[in-house]
């Protein structure tokens, strides 16, 4: 797995997974004990702004600081390459990533991570050390299945900058968030006290009390009254106006004392918040984006209900021939690819046990409909019910709940030339098809399984889908000419659900953990990772439950759906592992990924395009009742839809929708 490390750390205990940040001292790397695979954060002191004298002299504090509200620091990792603390890692990134535009966290979870803050302050303050730079970028967050819970980063070294600071060595200090005392070089515990004031302010109103450059901030600190909108309820405003009082003497006395004050707040207000977040109950997208109509470039009824819609378009398509043997003759099948055929477009559709092909020579967005207003269906039967295909640039595979089949593109153009249909094996036929217009079989199962197939057409993995009591029955497959690797059995506690191949050379296992103390509650999932060869690379847990992964074509990038938040979707990056909950107008039931982001549907018909950043950039008014999606590289989209027996497939270009957004 040396290829997906940021660097190797000499002579070190932790292997680097990917940076994640710069700080005042360094960067910040995401790692992995070699050991026990524990996460953690590296933050590299570099020696020109952190002398090893001074650093040693507060190393006690930060040691001494262990709280669940607090990024706590472990260990001190010397190394040939640096100095690094070993700190707890948090995968939620920042509070500004819950204050970003266009996105309102929910009021009630707002004062949740205030006094998630106040908590943890009231623990540093017991022990006499003040953080003196309060503000969301140095709020982490660690995700919850009802959340986020929120952990102050750089304790201790804000201290230390403070020391620097009067040394003339360096400044710290947001504008934004301090208190009036320390323009002039002072700070006590009501400073940090002032800072959450302007964070509650701010994380309920969309804006700081005061704005401008830092002379202004300055300025308005000192002297400008703090002007609360109405639509604050009272008790909230009375919490602002203390916090933020000019005169440390009359704010809050303590940590402690403003964190009574916000819970009794979120008390009594708790009935006044459902009535109005009813429908929503983490973050609310506030930017209302214009909503598009439905302007279909192509409909065709259907007949049957399409499980699984797939698009591919030959102009984009590259990739090396692959020699798949065939079973009956077991010589190699060379089946290269053909300038023509990649110049053209085609969509596969699965319903039943059929998979359908329909071949657009000009191009999908240029070949007009024929007579009939259809494009030619060509349709292949299987022996068993297909559960999807993966399409590649030579054709595609078609999974069923037994067996996975090779289905080359020469199999569709010599289907459609013959005016022959493949039978199943015992299927009688007066004149018995060519054997180049046979599906070629890849591989048997005696029972329902899951199948990873890798993106190079090289090599797939299998895993039955009833594995034994406490055992994961993991299958390594070559595919040029197919034949089976070798099988690990992987002792598990978890509960098997998705299996992926994060790239050429890697796959994935997705288990659900549970809390076997609380009826088997699901908790969260487990990811573990092998190379191809099946060697064990290393696991990660994600501490929400996921009911459906979708992969991104940026590598080890998903998008999943978490059950009890059907306004929400995470994106999950897994190198470094880094997890952020994407706030929605629609609930969406379908998703599907893309170069330029995300499509979403619900099953009301409404469409929502996210770029790869989570930020939802078009609206469709879509229609109802839709069964399967697919982006179309690199404009283009496939919706199906089935509703009493009647459905409709439709293809869409978006260049002609009135997007805010430039493919």
């Amino acid at each position: 797995m040396s290829h997906l490390l940021v660097k190797e750390l000499k002579s070190s205990r932790y292997r680097l997974l990917g940076l994640v940040g710069q700080g005042q001292f360094g960067r910040v790397y995401c790692a992995s004990h070699r050991r026990t695979g524990h996460l953690v954060a590296l933050k590299e002191l570099r020696k020109e702004r952190f002398p090893t004298h001074k650093f040693l002299r507060e190393l006690r504090f930060l040691l001494s600081l262990q709280h669940p509200n607090i990024v706590n620091c472990h260990a001190l990792e010397h190394t040939l390459n640096g100095r690094y603390l070993v700190m707890d890692y948090c995968e939620g990134g920042t509070l500004r990533n819950l204050m970003g535009e266009g996105i309102r966290l929910h009021p009630a979870y707002s004062l949740k991570l205030i006094e998630d803050i106040l908590a943890g302050l009231a623990h540093a303050h017991s022990r006499g050390i003040i953080h003196c730079d309060i503000k969301p970028e140095n709020i982490l967050l660690t995700v919850q299945p009802d959340g986020w819970t929120a952990r102050i980063s750089d304790f201790g070294i804000a201290r230390l900058s403070q020391e620097i600071s009067r040394d003339g060595t360096g400044n710290t200090g947001s504008p934004a968030y301090m208190a009036p005392e320390r323009f002039y070089g002072q700070y006590s515990h009501s400073s940090d006290i002032y800072a959450v004031g302007v964070l509650l302010f701010e994380l309920l109103t969309g804006d700081r009390p005061f704005s401008g450059q830092p002379a202004e901030l300055m300025s308005a600190h000192l002297n400008q009254p703090v002007k609360i909108p109405e639509t604050i309820p009272p008790g909230l405003q009375k919490i602002i106006l203390t916090a933020l009082q000019k005169l440390p003497a009359r704010r809050f006395h303590s940590a402690l004392e403003m964190l009574t004050a916000v819970e009794a707040a979120a008390t009594n207000l708790q009935s006044e918040f459902s009535a109005e977040w009813a429908q929503v109950r983490l973050l609310q997208a506030t930017t209302r984006l214009p909503i598009c109509a439905f302007k279909p470039l192509r409909q065709e009824i259907l007949h049957s209900r399409v499980k699984q819609v797939v698009g591919e378009l030959g102009s984009i398509q590259s990739g090396r021939a692959v020699e798949f043997s065939s079973p009956r003759s077991g010589e190699a099948i060379n089946a290269p690819l053909n300038p023509e055929v990649a110049a053209s477009d085609r969509v596969y559709r699965v319903f039943g046990s059929y998979v359908g092909h329909q071949h657009y020579p000009a191009g999908i967005f240029q070949t007009e409909p024929d007579q009939d207003g259809e494009i030619p269906l060509t349709t292949i039967p299987l022996p068993d019910t297909v559960q999807q295909v993966v399409v590649r640039s030579q054709g595609c595979f078609a999974v069923t709940q037994r067996a996975v089949y090779w289905l080359p593109t020469r199999l569709w153009s010599g289907v459609a030339q013959h005016g022959q249909t493949y039978l199943p094996p015992g299927a009688r036929r007066e004149h018995a098809p060519d054997e180049h217009l046979l599906p070629q079989l890849i591989a048997e199962f005696r029972q329902d399984f899951a199948v990873a197939i890798a993106p190079n057409s090289q090599w797939m993995a299998t895993v039955p889908l009833e594995p034994d009591r406490g055992a994961i029955e993991l299958s390594f497959w070559h595919l040029g000419q197919p034949h089976l690797i070798k099988t690990l059995t992987l002792p598990s506690s978890s509960h098997f659900f998705q299996l992926m191949a994060l790239d050429s050379r890697h796959v994935a296992l997705f288990s659900h953990t549970v809390d076997s103390q609380a009826n088997a509650c699901i908790t969260g999932a487990l990811v573990e990772i092998l190379t191809r060869r099946g060697n064990a690379v290393g696991s990660l847990k994600l501490p929400v439950p996921l009911h459906s992964l979708v992969a991104s074509p940026t590598p080890y990038r998903l998008l999943g759906m978490e059950p009890g938040h059907p306004n929400t979707v995470l994106l999950i990056d897994l190198k470094p592992l880094q997890i952020s909950r994407v706030g929605l107008e629609i609930s969406p039931i379908l998703a599907a990924a893309n170069d330029w982001g995300y499509i979403l549907m619900a099953a009301d018909g409404q469409i929502a395009i996210l770029d790869n950043y989570g930020q939802t950039v078009g609206r469709i008014e879509g229609p109802p009742d839709p069964v399967a999606i697919a982006p179309l590289n690199p404009y283009g989209l496939l919706v199906s839809t089935w509703q009493n027996g009647q459905g409709n497939l439709y293809i869409l270009d978006l260049r002609q929708l009135d997007l805010e957004f430039m493919f």
